[in-house]
């Protein structure tokens, strides 16, 4: 006990001198990079084995002496003041109307015409960049064939959650427009995959919103998301260091607010947290410059995947779940599995989340996080205390900003947050705590 908590002391002293320094000094700008999904997808998937084979790792799993988190104080909370994460709701009073401001409280595009600046060809479900008439940047994106309002709305809703959450998030509502109110902008251009850039016409305009649904009376329904302020310094990961960050100094790994955040992703069914779904930005503010660290893109969460709905198996198993499929050899796939007791609700706005079946011990993301892999009782009950403090109040009103057509989808939203909200607070609040298996 003494140890860890020595390795507490220390590494939050190097957190507050990396601060001071910060504050007394210029650091340099460091440089965007990219991850690749499919090399991060590949990496995640086959990471189970390598960790299987850690020796160190199996000591600390034989001795139960789990490594805590990094940065927290000696009250066991997340030692402040924090680029990633800042306490909100479970820390502090946060009203409904806070919360519907807290992103950002500009609402969507000024009125007037948009000018197209780039635009999103590939995938399922097309998208672009825009102007408002204030000269603002938002990135403008549609639901999947056959799902109208789903990714959108989950995109909306959830980064309201996650930002009462205490998370980072860009500023997400819904638009409406037509065709009429689009203009492309000078030099606007898309990534051809066999020519290259070319140059938005608009012929290229048409074709690209004839891929998208449209409302009966014409219009388009979309999200609009407002561009974080500062510069974009492309994603980072779930495990390491950025280090070319002189304040990056503890292995996202061992933070508290990345391993607790698994609680937080399991009640909003957000099973795609891999690095692709965030960015840092290089940000000056109160005289200093420094790297903010935000989750974006939430059109995977409740019952959206992004370009079709949760299949029935999301959240219970990986992508590649090795444990799932030694199962399955031993008993011959004899031995059902809990998903396959779950009710669709029928619901295309929605998608595919429930409430039922969903398990709060057991929850797993699409890929293994390397932060998730590490979290501790201690990371677990820190999420649920955030999600606990969520009041259906709360909740109504963030999945009202999804402005679904369909009052039995904002019904059916509002009882299974609700009801998930309850279970991970009556299992990891008022329950003893699991073993290291069931955590595992």
């Amino acid at each position: 006990m003494r140890r860890c908590q020595a390795s507490r002391t220390a590494a939050a002293l190097l957190v507050a001198a990396a601060t001071l320094t910060a504050a007394g000094q210029a650091i340099a700008e460091p440089k965007s990079r990219s991850v690749s999904y499919y090399y991060d997808g590949v990496y995640q998937t086959a990471r189970p084995v390598a960790r299987s084979l850690d020796p160190a790792l199996l000591v600390r799993k034989i001795s139960g002496k789990r490594r805590e988190a990094a940065n927290v104080d000696e009250n066991d909370q997340v030692r402040l003041p924090s680029t990633w994460w800042q306490p909100r709701l479970g820390f502090r009073p946060v009203t409904v109307e806070q919360m519907l401001k807290g992103p950002g409280g500009h609402g969507g595009p000024a009125p007037g015409r948009w000018k197209v600046v780039k635009a999103k060809t590939q995938g399922v479900s097309p998208g672009f960049q825009i102007k408002d008439s204030e000269g603002t940047r938002f990135a403008i994106k549609f639901d999947p064939p056959g799902f109208p309002e789903m990714a959108t709305g989950a995109d909306v809703v959830t980064s309201y959650l996650y930002w009462a959450a205490g998370y980072n998030v860009p500023e997400n509502v819904i638009v409406s427009f037509r065709r009429d109110d689009l203009e492309i902008g000078p030099g606007a251009t898309y990534e051809d995959p066999v020519h290259g850039k070319q140059p938005i016409t608009p012929e290229f305009l048409d074709r690209l919103l004839a891929r998208v649904s449209r409302r009966p009376d014409s219009s388009f329904r979309a999200v609009a998301s407002r561009f974080l302020p500062g510069k974009p310094l492309g994603e980072w990961k779930y495990s390491g260091r950025r280090r070319d960050d002189p304040e990056d100094l503890i292995p996202h790994e061992l933070r508290r607010e990345l391993r607790g955040l698994w609680t937080i992703n399991s009640w909003v069914h957000h099973d795609d947290c891999s690095a692709r779904n965030t960015l840092d930005m290089w940000v000056t503010e109160g005289g200093r410059s420094f790297v903010r660290h935000h989750l974006i893109d939430f059109s995977g969460c409740l019952g959206a995947a992004s370009i079709d709905k949760h299949s029935y198996r999301s959240g219970t198993e990986t992508l590649l779940d090795y444990g799932v499929a030694a199962r399955s050899l031993v008993t011959l796939g004899l031995r059902p599995s809990r998903w396959e007791s779950v009710v669709d609700p029928d619901l295309p706005s929605v998608g595919f989340i429930e409430s039922k079946a969903f398990d709060p011990v057991g929850w797993r993301p699409f890929l293994p996080n390397p932060a998730f892999d590490e979290r501790t009782r201690g990371d677990i009950r820190w999420g649920a205390r955030i999600v606990a403090a969520f009041t259906d109040e709360h909740i109504r009103a963030a999945v009202m900003q999804g402005r679904y057509s369909d009052p039995r989808a904002v019904d059916y939203l509002v009882k299974t947050l609700v009801e998930r909200r309850d279970k991970i607070a009556g299992r990891w609040l008022s329950a003893p705590g699991p073993s290291a298996k069931a955590i595992r």
